[in-house]
């Protein structure tokens, strides 16, 4: 697995307000909570950064789905850009309420479809308040009728059949991004009906080692002594992340990815499926 130490996926709060006014920035706000679906809106409907679009993690996924807050399908996708007169040319920089919760996953749906210019704000709205930045309680409208087309990366995401094919394979790795007691079993889970334990094989790297107390994502250099204590990057070629519900194993891709870390999957179902009782 190749690395370079290019980065091309964060935006501190003093950079956003600089460019806060430029045409093609769209401002995506994602607070989300696990145990309050209704939570991350009204906050938003309080105080947001000015000409910040809501994203509900709840609404635009697969509802179809009986799994929580899977990807949502492109039609769903497209309708959202469309309502908010969102297009694949635009610069996307995305927030949620501490820095790297669930923007990383909002992050990881535009890149699935194929966005070039995704960022995440780093620190979250937090930091940004802690800076004494505007906010705002005006909503942004912006409606654009016109055709968009999405390319989907569909090797971006694996479900529980090929986990399961994978689970004896020396060449990839399977990291679960859980709390170090839910991982173990020690912990009861969130959602109901779910056993305790992990995907046999895998490892766990809680996303919550991968940021500072201000909710920022860690240097390059610390990032890859980190993975480097548990991923012999040389022997494995392949890693497929996973979680609860797929929120936070994003955060271990965007920590791969910012290291250059290439062949990473998303298990979507996660824990929500695999731990089905």
């Amino acid at each position: 697995m190749a690395m370079n130490e290019l980065n091309k996926h964060i935006i501190s709060p003093f950079k956003l307000n600089q460019i806060i006014n430029n045409k093609q920035l769209k401002i995506i706000d994602c607070r989300w909570y696990i145990n309050d679906k209704n939570k991350g809106n009204e906050e938003y409907e309080k105080k947001h950064i000015p000409g910040a679009i809501f994203f509900d993690l709840e609404k635009i996924s697969n509802l179809k789905n009986p799994i929580p807050h899977m990807l949502p399908k492109k039609e769903k996708f497209i309708s959202f850009l469309k309502n908010n007169g969102i297009t694949p040319d635009n610069d996307i920089v995305i927030y949620d309420q501490i820095g790297f919760f669930c923007s990383s996953r909002v992050w990881f749906t535009f890149s699935y479809y194929s966005f070039k210019s995704i960022k995440i704000l780093n620190g979250g709205i937090k930091y940004w308040e802690e800076n004494n930045f505007v906010l705002s309680k005006q909503k942004k409208t912006s409606q654009k009728k016109q055709k968009i087309e999405l390319i989907e990366k569909k090797m971006m995401v694996v479900n529980q059949r090929y986990v399961k094919k994978k689970i004896n394979d020396k060449k990839t790795l399977i990291i679960d991004a859980r709390p170090k007691k839910r991982f173990l079993g020690l912990e009861e889970e969130p959602r109901k009906n779910l056993k305790r334990g992990n995907i046999p094989g895998s490892i766990n790297i809680p996303f919550t080692t991968l940021v500072d107390k201000k909710g920022r994502f860690l240097s390059k250099s610390v990032l890859k002594k980190k993975f480097g204590r548990h991923v012999n990057f040389s022997l494995i070629k392949e890693i497929i992340c996973t979680c609860g519900s797929g929120v936070t194993a994003c955060n271990i891709i965007f920590g791969l990815n910012l290291l250059g870390i290439q062949n990473l999957k998303l298990y979507d179902g996660s824990w929500a499926q695999w731990g089905k009782k």
